[in-house]
């Protein structure tokens, strides 16, 4: 230690970087600290060595960032000594300070997400602040104040340990170290950067799966380096790119696999449940209806009391799951049957959209009229894009209501929403397609309501917002049940995504993607009245199947796999920050492709054969998605 001290006060090149490294170790110490303590409980019930163990597994992207941060100043110092300048010590002093403070405000923003999405700082979370409001609205059930006073004092304490260890040697400026002494100095800095920036002098450069060691989610993620994964999330995701980073398989082996999954033995004999060959649809995309708030399918009770009314109704399908855990990518697997992806969204490649297939252009070559009503911004989440690419002939968005109708910052309450889509109901030709996206059961969860669930958690809340959209869309159907459209009318109600809540699920597990989806109306057969069925299916499959009861040309849809084919093969398939689920009527495999480890699994059979499936598909959809 004394050697060290003693080395650390001499005025060599190396003494310098080491400082400079020393001090964004401890800053990132800190930040990883900051973590593990504000979700100490989870830690808690996890072993709290897990929680130590974090901070050793995560020093290699610690250190890859370190050398990334130091190839500016090694470059100005260069300048300097070739220029006879003195500007290095100002240059390091704002450097580090813009550095610090976008670190700490990486670290804080990604405290805030993690409770409600499960995962780390990422691309698709930054690309929401082209729309401020809306990221804010999205934020608010998050502890701003003490997030604003965690960033405050990590940004303090940074700037503490800097003043100390880097600011009384950001002076020297080498210049009576001759030129071949700080040139051999500068290289072995330069090897010193290289190597950290790789995370060593091993064949392939450190990535996330270093920092990932156990079995426990989030242990892992308090290792991964918050400013090193939401970097490299973004250059992964800001271009086009044309590498399938999820090729797993020989392709050809790949490409037969999935095609097993949509084979049908046999003659098709699906099933039909429709009275009318040509029926209005009338699409409800409920904003975060997880299975969690409807009684029928296990979850709490009394939330949503019309939704139960309803499934007594209509036909309920009990295993369903979405897609991915955003809006962005619930609306194109609904619409496209297109899966979600991870890291990514296609709707933000509007080059890629225009290849996909809609329901809405389908029906539109049916002599449908198509009419798209959300009560938001339509630039937020590209809908606007969606809905004229899509032929929708009526699009409905925020600046159609009235400022006295403003609720929030998403737009108009699903109330409003509703009583606008009702009235103008009035004026449609049938036969008519009409896409309704919810968003009062959207975080913060504000609604203009009493609460019915007393209490002021995220929870209480949470509940409190599905009700009020359920509520409201009671008193839709009531106020449409006596047009002359209604009893020719097949509705069908789905969840664009799960959520955490009320069920404080993990973001991998299967839990957090179960939705509800039901059809009803007096279109539907009676015997296909107050059923349930089991069948086990994805988001992404009822396109095909509307398309196939309705006469489209659901080949198009060549992701779905129609629920309502006996001889289907059931599975679901999800996607999550990098990783995907795999469901079969056999179990479950959750894969995460960063550790590129199985996170769970409960497959009683073949875990193997099961995972390639799994693994076969996420390779396949990508591979679709980078030739779109």
């Amino acid at each position: 230690m004394i050697i060290l001290k003693t080395y650390l006060r001499k005025k060599f090149i190396l003494a310098y970087f080491l400082r400079h490294y020393i001090f964004w170790i401890l800053a990132f110490f800190i930040q990883r600290l900051t973590f593990v303590l504000y979700y100490s409980r989870s830690f808690a019930e996890a072993g709290v060595t897990r929680g130590i163990e974090s901070f050793w597994h995560g020093l290699q992207l610690d250190f890859s960032l370190a050398g990334y941060f130091a190839l500016l100043p090694f470059l100005v110092l260069i300048i300097q000594y070739f220029t006879g300048g003195s500007f290095f010590k100002v240059f390091i002093k704002w450097y580090t300070l813009i550095l610090i403070i976008l670190t700490v405000i990486i670290s804080g923003s990604d405290l805030g997400l993690y409770t409600n999405w499960g995962v780390k700082l990422n691309y698709r979370a930054v690309s929401m602040l082209a729309y401020p409001a809306e990221a804010f609205e999205t934020i608010q059930s998050a502890p701003l104040f003490l997030l604003t006073v965690i960033m405050l004092l990590q940004g303090i304490v940074c700037w503490i340990l800097y003043k100390v260890i880097v600011a009384p040697v950001t002076g020297w400026r080498f210049h009576d170290r001759g030129k071949v002494e700080f040139s051999i100095g500068m290289l072995a800095a330069a090897a010193a950067i290289v190597i950290s920036i790789r995370g060593g002098i091993q064949q392939i450069p450190v990535n996330e799966s270093a920092a990932y060691f156990c079995p426990l989610p989030i242990a892992n993620h308090a290792a991964v380096n918050t400013t090193w994964h939401l970097f490299k999330s973004i250059s992964k995701n800001s271009g086009d790119g044309d590498v399938n980073i999820y090729s797993y398989l020989p392709l050809q082996e790949a490409k037969e696999l999935v095609q097993e999954l949509y084979a049908v033995p046999g003659a098709d004999s699906t099933i039909s449940i429709l009275k009318e060959p040509a029926p209005n649809v009338v699409f409800i995309q409920l904003e975060s209806f997880t299975a969690g708030v409807v009684e029928d399918l296990n979850g709490d009770s009394g939330v949503t009391p019309v939704l139960d009314r309803l499934i007594d109704q209509g036909l309920l399908f009990t295993n369903i799951y979405a897609s991915g855990v955003r809006t962005d990518q619930g609306i194109i697997a609904l619409l496209s049957g297109f899966p979600a992806q991870p890291q990514t969204s296609i709707i933000y490649q509007p080059d890629k959209i225009e290849h996909l297939p809609f329901l809405s252009l389908e029906f539109k070559k049916k002599g449908y009229e198509n009419n798209f009503y959300y009560g938001g911004e339509l630039g937020f989440g590209r809908f606007s894009t969606i809905a004229y690419h899509a032929g929708f002939d009526r699009v409905i968005g925020e600046d159609d209501f009235s400022e006295a109708r403003q609720f929030n910052k998403w737009g108009v309450d699903d109330k409003s929403l509703f009583e606008k889509f009702a009235h103008e109901s009035k004026t449609f030709t049938q036969p008519f397609f009409s896409y309704v996206i919810t968003s009062s059961s959207h975080e913060p969860f504000t609604v203009p309501m009493e609460p019915v669930f007393e209490g002021n958690s995220l929870e209480e809340k949470f509940k409190n917002a599905c009700y009020f959209t359920d509520q409201s869309l009671g008193e839709l159907l009531d106020s449409i049940k006596n047009t002359a459209w209604y009893e020719h009318t097949l509705f069908v109600l789905v969840a664009d995504h799960g959520h955490v809540l009320p069920l404080n699920s993990r973001f991998d597990e299967p839990a957090r993607y179960h939705i509800p989806l039901l059809l009803f109306g007096e279109v539907l057969k009676d015997e296909y009245k107050a059923v349930r069925i089991n069948t086990l299916g994805s988001q992404t499959d009822i396109a095909g199947t509307l398309a196939k009861q309705l006469g489209l040309n659901d080949k198009l849809f060549t992701w779905s796999n129609d629920l309502l084919l006996p001889q289907r093969q059931q599975f679901a398939f999800y996607t999550f920050d990098d990783g995907f689920g795999w469901l079969t009527p056999g179990g479950t495999v959750i894969f995460d492709n960063r550790a590129q480890k199985v996170l769970q699994n409960s497959v009683s059979g073949d875990l193997e054969s099961n995972l390639r499936k799994g693994k076969a598909y996420m390779q396949m959809l990508y591979d679709a998605f980078l030739k779109y």
